[in-house]
């Protein structure tokens, strides 16, 4: 067998580990093609993009560069470059990388739907879902662009048409874990809890790393939990955008409540004023205990999933 396709065989090994979610044997693969030839762009792309589905997000853009460098025309390197910007939240440096995938003369059907997750990211959800319906026109089985598009449609409050969407896919491919994880959203959504948890433990006992996953199974659990739930909601919605917006949110939070008080004790409504800064002070303490309580909880629940041997 000669060099370039023994590499060939380690890069789709890669691939096949990377989408089971096994980050240590997919790296062995990639680093075995490397070993061969350590100019070989397409491996350091490969293995740009192993490190960033673990995480790595530092060592990713590392190798990601070092793929440029070598070929700066691979579309397939152009993606992953994409991909990495898109984690580092660089949109519109992705964008232009995914731009140079989509403009080759017959562009994978994961070139839209990468640019269909940046188009999302973005805010453009009319693109992005033209880009998956574009997708699904050359691959209409293609698991990615079905998944992407279930979610699309379970954001627009489609159940039905996002469920047949994630079975599409599952029955395209039954192992896949992004399928998985957005079918586990629509049975939450339906409010089928069991049957969101059984998706959540599929992957878990594949990855016990994946953060979509564990999303999954940590909504599943404030679902569960009306309490806990309460925190996790409040949490989630507080947590969107940057340091800059919570603070603000925060602080107008603190001086309506003050407000309220003052207008109120002014007016002699003595209990309404003390049940307002009670009711403050109790949300404070909420928010202070509450996430060593969730944490618990969803560790205590995490013991019961079983990991495949070989994880």
């Amino acid at each position: 067998m000669s060099r370039s396709r023994q590499i060939g065989v380690l890069l789709e090994q890669a691939e096949v580990q990377r989408r089971l979610g096994n980050h240590r044997g997919a790296t062995d693969f990639a680093q075995r093609a490397l070993s061969l030839d350590p100019d070989h762009a397409a491996s350091h792309a490969a293995l740009a993009a192993i490190l960033l589905d673990a995480r790595r997000l530092a060592a990713a853009g590392i190798e990601v560069r070092a793929a440029l460098a070598l070929d700066g025309n691979d579309p397939y390197i152009h993606r992953v470059a994409a991909a990495v910007l898109a984690a580092e939240r660089k949109l519109d440096d992705a964008w232009a990388h995914c731009l140079i995938a989509l403009q080759e003369p017959a562009p994978a059907p994961a070139a839209h739907v990468l640019g269909a997750r940046i188009r999302r990211l973005q805010g453009d959800r009319g693109r992005a879902r033209e880009l998956l319906m574009e997708a699904l026109a050359l691959d209409a089985a293609y698991t990615d662009a079905l998944t992407q598009l279930a979610a699309l449609e379970l954001d627009a409050g489609n159940r039905g048409e996002a469920a047949r969407l994630a079975q599409l896919a599952l029955e395209s491919d039954p192992a896949d874990h992004p399928a998985h994880v957005i079918a586990g959203h629509i049975d939450l959504a339906r409010g089928d809890a069991a049957g969101a948890e059984q998706h959540a433990r599929f992957v878990l006992r594949n990855d016990a790393t994946s953060r979509d996953a564990l999303a999954l199974w940590a909504a599943i659990q404030a679902r569960r939990s009306r309490l806990l739930g309460a925190w996790w909601r409040w949490n989630t919605w507080i947590s969107q955008g940057d340091d800059r917006r919570r603070i603000a949110l925060l602080m107008a939070g603190f001086v309506v409540v003050r407000i309220a008080v003052i207008i109120t004790d002014e007016l002699g409504l003595e209990a309404l004023s003390r049940a307002l800064a009670l009711g403050w002070l109790g949300l404070c303490a909420y928010t202070w205990f509450a996430p060593a309580l969730f944490h618990r909880m969803l560790a205590r629940s995490l013991e019961t999933v079983r990991l495949d041997p070989e994880f």
